[in-house]
This record gives structure tokens, sequence and C-alpha cells, in this order.
């Protein structure tokens, strides 16, 4: 190797280690944690956070997709949800439910989740709508002007019946409740009620304006957690079950087709590949049918002769060429080689 070609290797080898050691100097190797959200189930799941609260206190809790059917009194039924797909008969079954003991927590239906995209006209038509929730009709409940509490009124102190002290709490902004029942009590902020707890028969009520305090992301601030636990046992001091619902989904169309047209499904399954059979392009050409012909006479003749000739005597076939030539006179088209045979 001469000095010409080792020249521009060395020049190369210096610049790699400058370039190197400015690197080591100005970066290094660290670690930084961001925020990458909810995953599994509490991705999807808001009360995600309150089931495992419960389970670790002890206290069995669900998370049923549906309504379908009630549990038991001794359970507390919590719906986070706006009630969408509640029907007017099923709101009439809670309600019987409730009054024979039961305890529901619910949030309002408020119009921030309906018209936060509409324009004026919708708002006032939105506006309709909730007044004529079943839930909170039946209740005697309505929904009142929006309130943000102030930074520094935050936390609230809120006592439900029962509770020994005040607990800190932040509501949120919310819609204030009014309601009709004199004998609810109530939790406000400024006069504005954000919280009723109202008697139903044997059951007792629990409407919030928004029960966003108890999710995922809210529910290890402040003192919510230990206040959704006095929550819960407003009315059962051990209560059996909780059932958490959290979506306003429907169920899937296949699940509601099979279960109230199961009968149709299975009769579509055997009339569909029938009927595609009955339809499908033949595997040849159909056989031609025979061209209709009507037996010639000298035919019915010929049997009529062998016919009686068996029968009675056998000089009577004598008769037969002689009728035979006459017909053949009369109908020449109706002679056969085979006629006389």
């Amino acid at each position: 190797m001469n000095k010409s070609q080792l020249v521009p290797i060395l020049l190369a080898i210096v610049v790699v280690i400058v370039s190197i050691g400015w690197f080591v100097q100005n970066f290094e190797l660290r670690e930084v944690d961001e925020y990458t959200g909810f995953r599994g189930e509490a991705k999807t799941n808001p009360l995600f956070a309150s089931r495992l609260l419960l389970k670790r206190m002890g206290i069995p809790a669900e998370t049923p997709d549906t309504l379908s059917t009630l549990p038991d009194t001794n359970t507390v039924l919590v719906i986070n949800t706006p009630r969408y797909t509640l029907s007017a008969q099923k709101v009439e079954e809670i309600l019987a439910w409730i009054k024979r003991g039961g305890h529901l927590i619910t949030r309002a239906r408020t119009s921030n989740a309906i018209t936060q995209y509409m324009d004026d006209d919708e708002e006032e038509e939105s506006d309709s709508a909730i007044e004529r929730d079943p839930l909170q009709t039946a209740l005697g409940i309505r929904i009142g002007e929006h309130v943000m509490p102030e930074d520094e009124d935050l936390p609230l102190a809120a006592e439900l019946s029962g509770m020994e002290e005040a607990l800190e709490l932040d509501p949120g902004f919310f819609y204030s409740l009014h309601s009709e029942n004199t004998d609810a009590n109530t939790l406000s902020y400024k006069e504005h009620t954000w919280l009723l707890e109202q008697p139903w028969g044997n059951g007792l009520v629990t409407v919030v304006a928004n029960l966003d305090f108890i999710e995922n992301g809210s529910i290890h601030q402040y003192e919510h957690a230990t206040f959704f636990w006095h929550m819960l046992h407003s009315l059962h001091t051990e209560p059996a079950n909780i059932w958490l619902i959290h979506t306003d989904d429907m169920p899937p169309l296949s699940q509601l087709i099979w279960e109230h047209a199961w009968a149709l499904v299975l009769s579509l399954a055997m009339l569909i590949p029938l009927t595609i059979l009955a339809h499908s392009p033949r595997f040849g050409p159909l056989i031609p049918k025979p061209q209709p012909e009507r037996r010639r006479i000298l035919e019915h003749i010929h049997a009529s002769g062998l016919f009686m000739w068996k029968r009675y005597s056998k000089h009577t076939d004598a008769r037969y060429q002689d009728f035979a030539q006459t017909v053949e006179q009369l109908y020449p088209s109706t002679r056969k080689p085979h006629d006389n045979k």
C-alpha cells in the first residue's frame, strides 16, 4: 500500500472517531415515560377500575351487556348510560324492581351528550326529547341549567344520608336537577342540585347529574372511591352483587334474529339450498317427449277381431279380410304392410 492510498484511509478513520466523540458528548440514552392511554378492557369499559375496586373490597361485580333480565333486589344496579335503548316497558320493569327493594344508581339524561354538535333549533327539539325520558318523567325529575364549579371551590364537600362525615369530591360540570319529590335527599353546589336520593317504594333511586367521578380516569382522585362505596351501601348494608352497565349499544343483529326468529332462520337455511338446486343448470339436454299420435283404426279393428276370434269362434276372423279391404278402399292412407299379418 503506497502513501497515496494510506492518506484517505487515515482521514476517514479520524472523521469517524471525531463523529463518535461528538455524538457521545451531545446525546445520552434516557428513558422517557409517555401516556399511552388505557389498554385491554379498560379501553372500552369506563367502569373497569370501579369493578376492580369492588372486587378488592369483597363485593362481587359484573358488567352485563344488556338488561334483558333484572337481578335480585339485593343487587345494586349502576347504569352509567343515557338509557337510549331502554324502552318504556323496560323502565316500568326497573321501577317495579325498585319498589320491591332494589337500588338503582344512574346518571341523568342531559343535553350535553346529544346537543354538542347541534344548532339552536335542533337543541330545542332535543330538550323536549330529554323531558320525555321515561325514567326521569316517572321520577318527576327535570333538567336545569349548566353549571361549572369554580376551581377555588373544588373539591366539594359531599355527604350522603347515613354518612358520618363529608367527603371531598369533584362532580365536574353538570346540568342541575330539579325534583318534584320533596322527600328526596339532595347534594347541591350553590343551590344547583347534582345528586338526588329518592325513595321509591321499598327501594331507592340515586340520580346523579353525571357519573364521571367513578370512571377509570377519575375514581382515584380525591375521595371518589370512598364516596362511590357509600353510594352503593345507601340502601343495602351488604349488597350481594353490583351490576355495572356502561354501554348503550344494542345487541348484535345476529343475536336478536336468532333469539326472536330462530324458526325462520332454520326454514331459510333449508329453503335457500333447495331453491338454488332447483334453479341450477341441467347436466344434459331434456329427453324429448314423443309427439301424441292417434291410433290407426285398423289396429282397433284387428285387436277387436282377435278378441272375438279367441272368445267365440275362429270362423269369425274370415270376415276381417273383407272388412279390411273395404276400409282400405275408403281410407287408402291407413294401409300398412303389416295390417294383415
